[in-house]
């Protein structure tokens, strides 16, 4: 009977994923379409239709959603949406179309950019998802305008004119936030990261500003308020990441756009009020590409700026901290205020025994194996709160704060351990066997020269460990300086 189950328990696995995939993209789709559906004015088209940008932003970051069912599943999302609205059975067939269209164009367009390019992660990122915007709004608003006299009156230049700058607008302020969305696997480290956020006037003066400057743009209006909530958006480019400034240009963008359409804003008199809303829009998703813009710059600035800090703080071979950031960090992780009331504070010298043997007889490549296999290995043994280092060609140092004289000998004894299991290919059938000497000083308070102060105490009783054969730990005593002296 178990045998007749278990291949019966595997097919499921793929089928119901493929459900679900079906699933999402329907419900996805069929509440953004009653989102725009509810814009619509009495005989017009709607002035919100959030549905193709976001099943656009779905396909792009979640490519398995867009297969055969995907798309099926999303043009039956659209029909049903028309349905419960009221449209007429061929209306929303060519709707349907012309939605389908515009998001397939897109589609296509970034399937040819690479990864970094649909994260608008380069400066030129929100410039090519421009582009695609507008090939994807122009091919909705191609098909659609067809239907523009029948579904409201207007001639078909006029339907295409609102249908391409709606479509635009939504593709423009909608897409960036799908784009530059957060992966759900980083999404608990970005909640965690979001809860230890403290506001302060740095980190809230931006949204501040950027509310009022929308308030003051749909009150004061006139040709130029479409153009009041810029610098606002500017700062909270140069404050914030990609995905809360998309978010918050998303939103500035909704209540503008709501205001326009409650008639809100105080335009200068115009006789087509249609031209009016068109050239709202296309205003509106110009000055929406600028923050974007900003905000990807900035983006990108940091990434390099955190790539040059990684180079300069960590070890390039073995990814530890490099000499300089191990002193640094390790002073400044003593001297919290807490630092004088824990068990006390140890630092590890740690040699690698014979490791110019190694060099002289395997070459600097099993060198450098020897020295990342042993960095490895010691890594996976240290608390989330040591610090190591490497200080020297074969010399490492360990921070070890808040642990007690007797653990911290323990923990060398650990580390002495673990490396004298380790085994490193030299070559066809050739093996090189390490140990490692280590020093251990202890401190009950944090010294007044700090790390500085316990390092020479510690290399002093590695120094004793190698004089009594290697491969063994030492404790600094007062006899440990006095013997790597005379040695």
């Amino acid at each position: 009977m178990n045998e007749g189950t278990e291949p019966r328990l595997r097919a499921t696995g793929p089928i119901a994923s493929l459900i679900w995939r079906v699933v999402v993209v329907a419900l996805v789709v069929f509440c953004a379409a009653q989102v725009g559906i509810l814009s619509r004015p009495l005989g017009f088209l709607a002035t919100l239709w959030p549905a193709n940008a976001v099943l656009l932003g779905l396909f792009v970051i979640r490519p398995p959603l867009a297969w055969s069912g995907g798309w099926l599943a999303a043009g039956l999302a659209f029909l049903a949406a028309g349905y419960v609205s009221g449209d007429a059975l061929v209306a929303n067939l060519w709707l349907t179309g012309a939605n389908m269209a515009g998001v397939a164009a897109g589609f296509l367009l970034f399937r040819r950019l690479d990864a970094e390019d649909r994260a608008l992660q380069r400066p030129s990122s929100v410039l090519r998802m421009l582009l695609i915007c507008v090939v994807a709004a122009a091919s909705a608003a191609t098909v659609g305008c067809v239907l523009a006299p029948m579904l409201s009156g207007f001639r078909v230049r006029m339907g295409f004119a609102f249908w391409f700058t709606t479509e635009l607008t939504n593709y423009v302020v909608i897409l960036p936030v799908l784009l530059t969305l957060p992966a759900m696997r980083g999404g608990r480290a970005f909640l965690d990261r979001l809860g230890n956020v403290v506001p302060d006037a740095a980190t809230t003066m931006p949204v501040v500003a950027l509310c009022l400057s929308v308030v003051g743009s749909i009150a004061i209006g006139g040709p130029g308020a479409i153009a009041f909530p810029v610098p606002a958006l500017l700062w909270c480019s140069l404050t914030y990441a990609r995905f809360p400034v998309s978010l918050l240009v998303l939103l500035s963008s909704l209540a503008m756009l709501a205001a326009e359409s409650a008639d809100l804003f105080l335009f200068l008199p115009s006789d087509d009020l249609l031209d009016s809303g068109t050239s709202f829009r296309l205003g509106l998703t110009l000055l929406a590409l600028g923050p974007l813009t900003v905000a990807t710059i900035t983006a990108a600035q940091r990434r390099l700026l955190s790539r040059l800090d990684r180079a300069v703080r960590m070890d390039g071979l073995t990814d530890i901290l490099a000499r300089r950031a191990y002193l640094e960090q390790s002073e400044a992780l003593l001297a919290k205020p807490r630092a004088n009331l824990f068990s006390g504070v140890a630092v590890l010298m740690i040699d690698i025994d014979h490791f110019k043997q190694v060099n002289d007889q395997h070459g600097h490549a099993a060198g450098d194996a020897v020295l990342i296999a042993v960095t490895d290995a010691i890594a996976g043994e240290l608390r989330r709160q040591d610090l190591f280092g490497r200080v020297g060609g074969e010399e490492f140092a360990i921070t070890l704060p808040d642990i007690t004289s007797d653990d911290a000998v323990a923990m060398a004894e650990r580390l002495r351990h673990t490396v004298e299991r380790l085994s490193v290919a030299a070559g066809v059938g050739l093996a090189i066997r390490i140990s490692v000497s280590i020093g251990v000083v202890h401190r009950m308070r944090h010294p007044a020269g700090g790390v500085i102060e316990m390092l020479p105490l510690a290399d002093a009783a590695l120094y004793q460990a190698k004089a009594g054969g290697r491969n063994r730990i030492v404790l600094y005593s007062p006899s440990s300086r006095v013997g790597a002296a005379a040695e």
